[in-house]
């Protein structure tokens, strides 16, 4: 009989009636060998796939580090190009223009240097009416556009593009009331679109917000400029085949966005950073030797006759009558000319206010922007233009130089001065961020506030999903 450990179970007694036992057979070697092998592949096929899958989140998570590492950097270096415009801005004197056009302090800067990347930033801004590139290494003034919160009526409707309906619908928009002007838009109207909404009833806080106003749409906003490059790129200049939609003429339409602003004004104070004397004000004090005898004696009789000015422009070349100690009526005259207009302009005001909202700074504005100020035609605004080049910065520290030079005569002088400004302290412009030769960048888009007794950077918008400006060139290689 054969061990038990060999037996499997015990069969009904066949012929003879003797019990009967099976045998299992027991695997050979051979067979034992080829379920280990098996197994033992099975084992390390799945060890290879965890080690494999491991490593390539390993890997991923890597690349993810260091994208993020060179997104942070690109991000970095674009800040230090906003400290950038903040110093050129906060050093640029009254007249000069040198911050529109600055690639020595605005193009390719250095940041810093990681040993696998250089870190630089670019400042840019679109091309002025009058220059051939397209694009500038500098800033660009707020003043210089025309500021659809603080503007009249009139104004508007002589900007390029706009029409009686869309002004009204604008003001509608940001005024206080909810009566409706003709040809305008209040609650009434955007209350019954299929997507309502409440409309600002304020003054806007951002430009962008022009696209909830009636009528106002991307392309009118941007113009043919879709990815806000200010470069004339081949989907721009193709007609209706690609977006955006554009009239194939090759120049590029930058839209309202060129023109318009919602940011621009400036401190009641003089050039020096000191509050202006209100001229309307009896205990206004005068700088010794700096102003015309005759002034006091002229304001005196303002005064008497209870006469408030509005702006000091009205003093130029002015007369008023008044009664002598002999009681006789005398003409009495302002004594102001146009050699000491500037230093009456810069010292005084006629108005309690902190601030002007909206002038338009008559020595960066283009000509389709002086077009919009009432009187202000296509050939005045070309002069004004012309003439502002050949003038040295000091003569445009006021708008004084627009009757010094024989611009503009007395009576247009005062009519255009309250619409006018010398001096800008918000600044827009993109800062590209970047890596070389790892070709990583961040695009801002930014504007600055330099008014106040800190810089502040009040509008900050990435449009790095928009594309570079321009090419980056590769100091290793060929272009990134």
């Amino acid at each position: 009989m054969k061990p038990a450990a060999h037996l499997s179970r015990a069969t009904p007694p066949g012929p003879g009636g003797k019990w009967r036992h099976s045998r299992r057979a027991c695997p050979e070697p051979a067979e034992r060998a080829g379920f280990v092998l098996v197994a033992v592949l099975v084992i390390v096929l799945l060890s290879s796939m965890v080690a494999i899958s491991l490593l390539f989140r390993l890997k991923a998570e890597a690349t993810a580090t260091a994208a993020s590492t060179g997104g942070e950097q690109a991000w970095a270096a674009a800040m230090s190009g906003i400290e950038q415009a903040i110093l050129q801005a906060k050093e640029a004197l009254p007249g000069t223009t040198d911050w529109q056009d600055a690639p020595a302090f605005c193009k390719e800067q250095l940041v810093y240097d990681d040993g696998s990347d250089g870190w630089y930033f670019t400042i840019c801004s679109p091309v002025m009416d009058d220059a051939l590139h397209d694009l500038r290494y500098g800033l660009t003034d707020e003043a210089s556009k025309v500021n659809v919160n603080a503007s009249h009526t009139t104004n508007l409707l002589h900007v390029p593009r706009m029409t009686a309906a869309l002004v009204a619908g604008l003001r509608d928009f940001i005024d206080f009331d909810d009566m409706v002007r003709p040809d305008g838009a209040e609650q009434e109207y955007y209350s019954a679109l299929p997507r309502p909404y409440v409309i600002r009833n304020a003054p806007l806080d951002t430009l962008d917000e022009l696209l909830l106003v009636r009528d106002f749409t991307p392309a009118l906003v941007y113009g043919e400029d879709a990815n806000m490059n200010w470069r004339l790129d081949p989907n721009e200049q193709d007609g209706d085949e690609r977006y955006p939609p554009d009239n194939h003429d090759s120049r590029l339409e930058l839209g309202l966005r060129h023109l318009l602003t919602v940011t621009s004004y400036e401190p009641n104070k003089d050039n020096d950073g000191v509050p202006r004397a209100n001229l309307n004000n009896e205990t206004v004090r005068f700088p010794g030797g700096s102003l015309p005898a005759g002034l006091t004696n002229y304001l005196g009789a303002l005064r008497t006759n209870k006469v408030q000015l509005q702006h000091p422009a009205e003093l130029l070349e002015a007369t008023a009558t008044m009664k002598d100690p002999q009681g006789r009526q005398v003409a009495v005259g302002s004594g102001v000319n146009k050699e000491n207009l500037p230093v009456v302009l810069d010292l005084f005001t006629c108005s309690s206010e902190p601030r002007f909202e909206g002038l338009l700074n008559v020595n960066t504005a283009s000509i389709a922007a002086l077009q919009s100020i009432p009187g202000v035609d296509e050939a005045l605004a070309e002069s004004i233009v012309s003439t502002r080049r050949s003038i040295s910065p000091e003569r445009r520290t006021t708008i004084a130089w627009l009757y010094q030079e024989g611009v503009v005569t007395v009576a247009q002088f005062k009519a255009l001065a309250p619409y006018l400004t010398a001096r800008s302290f918000q600044f827009s412009f993109h800062v590209v961020g970047y890596g070389l030769p790892s070709g990583r960048y961040r695009v801002l888009d930014v504007i600055i506030d330099m008014a106040g007794s800190k810089p502040r950077i009040t509008y900050l918008r990435e449009i790095t999903r928009l594309g570079l400006p321009f090419r980056l060139e590769n100091r290793e290689g060929p272009s990134a």
